[in-house]
């Protein structure tokens, strides 16, 4: 693949830019710049086959660096945003219950729903925001993460792709794969990217297929919506 500097990239996705003339590299999920700005990749699998869990209780974990806030942490949603095929109360439920499920892998961590947001890019304005754009083929999903001079979460805003189909089927702890076969499941998505503001960083080998933080993705994957074992260490490890 075609490789590009770390401060390019994050700039040209910052701007929101539509089209890229290169590929992006699993070695380039992680970009920073002099402003404290990581930008986190969340790849289309391939091959676009999601597979059942085999083992989820690997011990695996990456950390990304910086840290959430102690206290409450505030987030919006921009429901305008949203495809058709998603009501405005499902993309709440789905995006609750990707918070819930980081919530119950440590004690005192808390996600409040401050209600809708206008915001149509992300940036760095103390509001943390979820909400859609079309991006690049091949990528799911954004999360960009601001840090503060002590390496706290200042800002966090998570941008899922336009470009592709997105449903919510609720998981039942058995259908791995029993969401609509030609759409992302958005709280699947949305539990992965919200393990970044955590702190959490993104895990491309073989062996961490089955959990949360997985960096690659399939449509109709439930699977991600409850955390694996490595997962769970990793939150315990970066909070508070």
């Amino acid at each position: 693949m075609k490789k590009i500097s770390g401060i390019i990239l994050g700039f040209l996705v910052f701007c929101g830019f539509i089209f890229f003339p290169f590929q992006i590299s699993a070695k380039q999920a992680k970009v920073e710049d002099k402003d404290n700005l990581r930008i986190l990749v969340h790849y289309q699998a391939i091959p676009k086959k999601c597979n059942i869990t085999r083992n989820d209780q690997v011990s695996n974990f990456g950390w990304g660096g910086w840290k959430l806030q102690s206290g409450i942490t505030n987030y919006r949603i921009n429901y305008s945003s949203k495809p058709s095929s998603l009501s405005n109360s499902k993309v709440k439920t789905a995006i609750e219950k990707g918070f819930v499920a980081l919530q119950g892998a440590g004690g005192g961590i808390l996600f409040h729903y401050a209600g809708d947001s206008s915001k149509t890019n992300a940036s760095n304005d103390g509001e943390n925001t979820i909400l859609w754009r079309t991006l690049p083929s091949g990528i799911v999903g954004l999360t960009y993460i601001w840090t503060d001079g002590n390496g706290r979460l200042a800002d966090a805003d998570t941008v899922f792709n336009k470009r592709y189909s997105w449903n919510y089927t609720s998981y039942n702890g058995s259908n791995d794969c029993g969401g609509a076969a030609s759409s992302f499941d958005l709280q699947d998505i949305a539990t992965h990217e919200f393990g970044h503001w955590m702190g959490l960083g993104d895990l491309y080998d073989a062996n961490s297929k089955d959990l949360t933080m997985y960096g690659y993705a399939a449509r109709g994957e439930l699977k991600k919506d409850t955390l694996g074992l490595g997962d769970i260490n990793g939150i315990r490890a970066v909070w508070p």
